[in-house]
C-alpha cells in the first residue's frame, strides 16, 4: 500500500530490462510518488500522489 497513489491507484508493475544484446533482467517500474498536504474531508492530511495526478490537480485548481 505504501507505493500506491491514493488518488488513481497507480502501483508498481514488473517487467524486464532488455539490453542491446537482448539480455533480459527482471525489474520493477515504480510510480513517481510525492507526499503532499491535501484537504480531505475538510482537514489537511498527508497524501501520496503520483506526479500525473499532481499535475492534473494543479491544472484544475484543487
Amino acid at each position: 500500500m505504501s507505493r500506491t497513489c491514493e488518488i488513481c491507484g497507480k502501483h508498481p508493475v514488473s517487467g524486464c530490462t532488455v539490453s542491446h544484446a537482448h539480455n533480459v533482467n527482471k525489474r520493477i517500474f515504480a510510480p513517481n510518488l510525492r507526499t503532499i498536504k491535501a484537504i480531505v474531508d475538510g482537514t489537511f492530511r498527508r497524501v501520496k500522489v503520483c506526479m500525473k495526478c499532481l499535475k492534473t490537480m494543479s491544472k484544475t485548481g484543487r
